[in-house]
C-alpha cells in the first residue's frame, strides 16, 4: 500500500490547514459566506499516462459531507480572483489557497498539497500555455466546481518553469 504523501511532514500540513482556518475567520469576521473544504487527496492533472486531457491543474477530492456547502456557496457566485500562500518541503507542494467572488462576499478556503514527482505533465502543458484549474469534487468525479486560475504562478513551486527546462527537457 502507498504511504500517504502527508505521512512524513505532519507539522508543516496542519499549519497549512490553520491558516486556511485563520484566513476563513478573517473573511466570517467581514460577514462573507465562507467554505473551508479540507481534501481527501489532491493529485495534479493529467498524469502521466492520461491519454485524455480534461483539464490542467489540480483535481481535489473532498468528503460528501462538505461538498453540499461548498456546491451551494459556489452556486450563482461569479469568482474574480484568489491568492494563494506556498511553501516546498519534502517533495511536496502546500499550498492555502482562498478562491474569492468579491461582489458576492464569498470565499472558499482550500488547503492543498501536490507532489512534485507527480507534476511534470502538469508543467509542461502549462509551460506550453495551458490555464491552470482546481477542480473541486466529491467521490463522485462527475460532480464538481473548477476554479480557474489565469496566472498559475502563485500556486507552483519558486522557478517552476526554470525547474521544467532544467529537469524535464
Amino acid at each position: 500500500m502507498e504511504e500517504h504523501p502527508l505521512s512524513d511532514e505532519p507539522g508543516t500540513w496542519e499549519t497549512v490547514v490553520a491558516e486556511c482556518e485563520s484566513l476563513a475567520d478573517d473573511y466570517r469576521e467581514r460577514d462573507w459566506t465562507v467554505v473551508v473544504a479540507l481534501p481527501g487527496d489532491v493529485v495534479p492533472v493529467p498524469a502521466a499516462g492520461d491519454e485524455v486531457v480534461e483539464h490542467v491543474g489540480l483535481d481535489v477530492v473532498v468528503g460528501d459531507d462538505v461538498y453540499p456547502d461548498l456546491e451551494a456557496a459556489v452556486e450563482g457566485a461569479t469568482f474574480d480572483e484568489y491568492e494563494a500562500f506556498r511553501a516546498v518541503s519534502g517533495g511536496l507542494v502546500y499550498l492555502a489557497l482562498v478562491v474569492r467572488a468579491t461582489d458576492d462576499e464569498v470565499a472558499v478556503c482550500l488547503p492543498l498539497y501536490y507532489r512534485l514527482a507527480e507534476s511534470e505533465r502538469m508543467f509542461s502543458l502549462l509551460d506550453g500555455g495551458e490555464t491552470m484549474r482546481t477542480k473541486v469534487h466529491p467521490l463522485d468525479p462527475d460532480k464538481g466546481v473548477e476554479f480557474i486560475h489565469e496566472d498559475p504562478n502563485p500556486l507552483l513551486p519558486p522557478d517552476w518553469d526554470a525547474d521544467l527546462s532544467d529537469e524535464f527537457a
